[in-house]
């Protein structure tokens, strides 16, 4: 029970933070953007997020941006989703699921051609590390960028897999003719999951409430309000847990009084036993008691005599 217990707590966990992973656990975005791959931008100098980062809890802010696009080779073309990242990039979740390559490094300073790829678009448009493709983006007018493949990433969640691909982010800017300072929003993680919506109340609070026509507007949304299917699907595994011990104790319940039935079964034959046998000691007790009443004059004149 407890093996079964600890292995469906431990999956769930595994795709949370591998969720979270691709995601962040609460994004700040434009009021106006709604959750399509084009947003509209806002600037990322803002002055929350100092607020932000002194509420307990907060582990890491950083700033993204994406864009739709299609990777095209000689034999097959695949869309995508190009997410830039920039310096305050946190990379710890896709240096431990990298399978091959490194991943590439944001300055401030100039734009990489390096991205990092899943191993299920590689698999797909057959490329490995080192190769180049064109990625192609359909606005007003098209256009195209070369990248090169510097590292390949794996997390078994096939359709964050077969989605990102990530970049530097000046690539995306430079693509929809935004300024150096705008982006698509923030990234916030948190320490504790379980403390989810109560660390998006305290992200909204530190925002606050902006009237203004010429004041930008901003959405918080989290993880869970923007892919509410699959922990719905993670928060039904719970049931499993309690079918699971259920069923365990059930059965647990079952042998207990199955073996305490066979024991008593088997102790009846020895009820027809036991009362001969006291049937058969009393005459001999009743002997024995009457013999020491007949001796008992003989011992006390014995010792008058």
């Amino acid at each position: 029970m407890i093996i079964a217990v600890s292995v469906l707590t431990g999956f769930k966990q595994q795709i949370r933070d591998k969720i979270v992973g691709f995601g962040s656990n609460i994004q700040i975005l434009n009021f106006d953007s709604n959750y399509s791959l084009e947003t509209i931008p806002i600037s990322d100098t803002q002055s929350f997020i100092p607020k932000i980062k002194l509420i307990p809890g907060i582990k890491h802010i950083q700033v993204f941006a994406t864009k739709a696009g299609i990777i095209k080779t000689a034999e097959v073309f695949q869309g995508v989703v190009l997410k830039g990242v920039g310096s305050d990039f946190d990379w710890r979740f896709f240096k431990t699921n990298l399978i091959e390559g490194s991943v590439f490094t944001v300055t401030d300073t100039g734009r990489t051609n390096e991205v990092i790829i899943s191993k299920k678009i590689s698999d797909m448009l057959r490329l490995k590390t080192g190769d180049s493709f064109a990625m192609y983006f359909v606005q007003d007018p098209p256009r195209s960028r070369k990248f090169t493949i510097s590292g390949i990433y794996e997390t078994s969640l096939e359709e964050f897999d077969k989605m990102y691909v990530y970049c530097d982010i000046g690539h995306i800017k430079r693509l929809n003719g935004w300024t150096d300072d705008q982006v698509s929003g923030f990234e916030i993680f948190i320490d504790d999951f379980d403390k989810l919506d109560e660390m998006h109340m305290a992200v909204r609070d530190a925002i606050g409430y902006r009237l203004l026509e010429d004041e930008t507007k901003f959405k918080v949304t989290n993880i869970r309000l923007r892919y509410p299917q699959i922990f719905d699907w993670l928060n039904f595994q719970d049931m499993n847990v309690v079918i699971i011990i259920t069923l365990m104790l059930l059965v647990a319940g079952f042998n207990m009084i199955s073996g305490l039935l066979i024991l008593i079964l088997e102790k009846t034959n020895m009820i027809g036993f036991s009362k001969p046998s006291d049937q058969k000691m009393q005459p001999s007790g009743k002997y024995s008691f009457t013999r020491q009443l007949t001796l008992l004059p003989k011992d006390y004149s014995g010792g008058i005599s």
